[in-house]
């Protein structure tokens, strides 16, 4: 299938070649055996000029993919009957942890939705629920209803690759109308823990790594959050978990290279965290 990958979303299938790459590993973190249908030759290229130019990018895309399956994985073991990803892009979270009595619902661009249903279709796999909208310019609740979703049953949220690419502005306003109107949740997202426009580093190193993935991946990130705290202030939430992301390779036992980025501090600016509801 034909696809201009800048219409549908040059990341989205940056980040599927990595998943696809995972296999070739020798102990690979995650399985996903989908992946590989979204994969280009322009996407892959771009996707191996990143890991060349920033190989700690490499490390850091797949302990955030383990980490979001994770998250999934026991949302659904405590009980989540709803799963809902944001900006979910090319992800096949809802295949790959497909479980009796969860529904999965994916929120997305509609060119995004369309190209992801045509090869679901291709392949002869029924698509999840699927809202095409940008999840910023509506009223989110509201839509999921629409299509079915429970506002009242435990739901866990997936915002893997979004924060650091929207207008700080637009984030609490949209947590808050979700807390309006979804009555127990948990949300998972990554984000970056400090503000990269200022280009302020303490070593050129840093400087020279964020501005290498800035071009690998064509974009900026001009969010960043340095204090979890004002997630409490400007919501209802409250910070379950936290930390870098480089600091879970230990955690997953991966090779010496990846267990060296624990001690990094350039790579701590790259951080997850869960909020709940209280």
């Amino acid at each position: 299938m034909t696809v201009d990958i800048n219409e549908v979303g040059t990341t989205a299938f940056v980040i599927a070649c990595f998943r696809a790459m995972e296999k070739e590993r020798a102990r690979p973190l995650f399985e996903d055996p989908y992946a590989e249908w979204f994969v280009t030759d322009q996407a892959m290229g771009m996707a191996r000029q990143l890991a060349e130019a920033v190989p700690e990018s490499t490390h850091m895309l797949r302990f955030r993919t383990r980490f979001f399956n994770r998250f999934v994985e026991r949302g659904i073991a405590e009980g989540a009957r709803q799963v809902v990803s944001l900006g979910a892009g090319l992800d096949m979270r809802a295949q790959i942890f497909a479980a009796p009595g969860v529904t999965h619902y994916e929120v997305d661009q509609g060119a995004v939705v369309s190209y992801k249903h045509d090869v679901l279709r291709a392949h002869g796999i029924p698509p999840s629920p699927a809202l095409p909208f940008n999840y910023l310019e509506v009223d989110l609740p509201e839509k999921l209803a629409e299509a079915g979703f429970d506002l009242d049953a435990p739901t866990v949220i997936v915002w893997e690759g979004n924060t650091m690419y929207l207008p700080t502005e637009t984030i609490f306003p949209f947590l808050n109308n979700l807390c309006a109107g979804i009555s127990s949740f948990r949300i998972a997202f990554d984000y970056f823990a400090e503000d990269l426009q200022k280009r302020d580093f303490e070593r050129e190193e840093d400087l020279e790594r964020i501005e290498a993935v800035e071009r690998a991946m064509g974009a900026s990130f001009p969010t960043g959050f340095k204090d979890l705290a004002v997630f409490e202030t400007e919501t209802p939430l409250k910070v379950l978990d936290s930390g870098p992301i480089g600091d879970l390779g230990e955690a997953y036992g991966t090779d010496e290279i990846a267990e060296n980025m624990a001690t990094d501090e350039g790579l701590s600016v790259y951080q997850y965290c869960v909020l709940g509801t209280r």
